[in-house]
This record gives C-alpha cells, structure tokens and sequence, in this order.
C-alpha cells in the first residue's frame, strides 16, 4: 500500500504541476521574448527577408538535429554526425557531376548510405556494447577518412541549377526548406506520439531494463534510432549541399556543436527519455535568432562560439540539477 502511495505521489509530481509545465515550454517561453526584444529594438531585424533568412538557415539545421534527438532520447550519443553530412555532400556531388546518374538517384544512394552509418553505429552501441561516444567518435573518424581520400579534400562542384531550389527555393512566400522541415516535423511527432515505436525510443531512455521486461525489442529500437539519425542527417546535409551546389567535405565540421545545443535547448534529457520534437525546433530557432542578432551588430564570430558555449553549459547544468532533484 505504501508502495501505491509512493509511486502515484512521483507520478503526480513529473506528470503535472507548473514546475513540468514550465519546463516543457521553457524554450518557447525564452524564444517568444529573445523574438519580440529583437522585433522591437532592431530594425533590421525586423525586416520580411531577415526573418525568412532566419527560417531558412534554421531549418536543414533542424532537420540534423531531430535525427540526433531520436539517439539522445534512447540515452546515447552520434558524434558521427559531422562527417556523415560531409559524406553525402561529397558523394551526392561526385555521383552527380562525375558519373552524371540523375538527381534522384543520387538522393537514394546517399540517404541508403548514411542509414548504412546509422546501422553501423547502432550495431557496435547495441551488440558490440561500445560506448555510444567511443563508437560514433570511431566512425566518424573512418568516413572522414575515407571521403578525403575519395575527394582529396577538394570540393566537387557543377551540381544543376535546378537543385538550388531544395536550399533557397520559394513556394509563395514561404522558403522551401521551411516547407520541408513542417512535413518533416510533422512526421516524426505522429511517430513519437502515437505509434508503438515512437513510444519506445522513450521507455528505452528512461529505463532500458524496464522495457526489457514490458516486451521492446530494444536492440532493434536502439538501432532504428541511429539509422533515423543517418536518414535526417541525409536529408539535413543534402539542403545545405544545394545552397551552394557543390560537394565539401568539410560541410558538417562545424555543425555538431550546434546541433547538441539546439537538441538539449529543445528540453531533450542527455540521459534520455524526455524531449519533444517541436522543442528541437524551437531549439534551431533559438539558436538562429541569436547568431542572426549578433551578425547584424557585428559581434565577431568568436565571440558567437563563446554565447553558444555558455548556452549549452546553462542548459545541461539546469537539466543535470532538474534530472537529480
């Protein structure tokens, strides 16, 4: 009986309440008053193309980080993702220009090969029982590899015309990229909120021994999360590649750092089992909003690296101190 009465007390206090409504919309509490004292104190910010720029360079972003935020939700870590977005730059780029295979071809190769990095990882986190850091951190250093001998460091460039539009095309109004990262969020929210696999990726970060015992195939959940990775940092890495037309390796160097912050920004538990997907996106724009500003005032870029620095320990500091109370 004591036990009952435990247990439905911890309930009650992580299942309501203002201090867990607080923190589920913390981010979109923080991002509404960043948005409105820069609407309201710089005009340049303010202006139609600024904001849609905004959108813009938030989204592939986003995208990237979603992916991440399946890995980190079951209680893991991809730091593959900087070289797998340099991968299917480059790849898509050579397989286009120099073997001259059409567009869509080269979209499914490269998305089939970065699920293919997601199958690797998971397979030496899942089975290999390595270290989601150590393992990932390995790979990442093996396509690295591989694409710079492949390319020789050099970019490929020549890609169509036509492909720009997937990066900084229209519909109306509306940025494409935009557009692609709705349909995607909306996806990944119908998955995590209403299937049986989405659910899991929860129950796996919360308690993998528990979801064990309830029946989850946690080694196939494990590593559909890495693969989900693979598959939207593909996707991520083929919008940024359009923008400028060409393969570079060097593509997704310095966007791990950003991609961790936006994901832990959005409410994302690094020990797993709690986060939401409209709170990675936030996150992106959040983030996106803060560089912006500190471009149009001319802040030197370093100093960007240090505020998105002091973000991030903030936030997992806040988490690690929320996680132990």
């Amino acid at each position: 009986m004591d036990n009952a009465s435990d247990f439905k007390t911890k309930a009650k206090r992580y299942s309501g309440g203002w201090v867990s409504i607080l923190q589920d919309w913390m981010i979109l509490i923080l991002f509404i008053v960043l948005f409105v004292l820069c609407f309201a104190f710089d005009s340049r910010f303010r202006t139609t193309n600024n904001i849609m720029n905004i959108l813009r360079q938030a989204s592939f972003v986003a995208i990237i980080a979603l992916g991440e935020f399946f890995v980190i939700l079951t209680g893991q870590m991809d730091m593959s993702i900087s070289a797998t977005i340099g991968m299917v730059s480059i790849f898509f780029a050579g397989i286009v220009v120099q073997l001259g295979l059409p567009i869509w071809t080269a979209v499914s190769l490269v998305i089939l090969m970065s699920a293919l990095i997601g199958v690797i990882n998971g397979a030496l986190v899942v089975h290999g029982h390595m270290a989601s850091f150590i393992a990932t951190l390995v790979i990442m250093n093996i396509t690295r590899g591989a694409i710079f001998i492949y390319s020789g460091g050099l970019p490929i460039s020549g890609l169509p015309e036509s492909f720009n539009f997937f990066g900084s095309g229209y519909l109306g109004f509306v940025p494409f990229p935009v557009i692609v990262l709705f349909i995607v969020a909306l996806i990944l929210y119908v998955l995590t909120s209403y299937t049986s696999l989405g659910r899991s990726f929860y129950a796996i970060g919360g308690n993998i021994e528990a979801s064990k015992l309830s029946g989850i195939n946690v080694h196939f959940v494990g590593i559909a999360a890495f693969v989900l990775c693979g598959i939207l940092t593909a996707i991520g890495a083929l919008g940024l590649t359009s923008r400028t037309l060409s393969g570079n390796v060097t593509l997704g160097d310095a966007l791990l750092f950003d991609v961790m912050t936006i994901v832990v920004l959005g409410g994302t538990s690094l020990t797993g089992g709690r986060g939401r997907v409209f709170g990675v996106v936030i996150g992106a724009l959040f983030l996106q909003v803060i560089s912006n500003v500190m471009v149009l005032q001319g802040i030197n870029s370093y100093w960007q690296l240090i505020v998105k620095g002091l973000i991030l320990l903030t936030v997992v500091l806040v988490d690690s101190n929320t996680k132990r109370n």
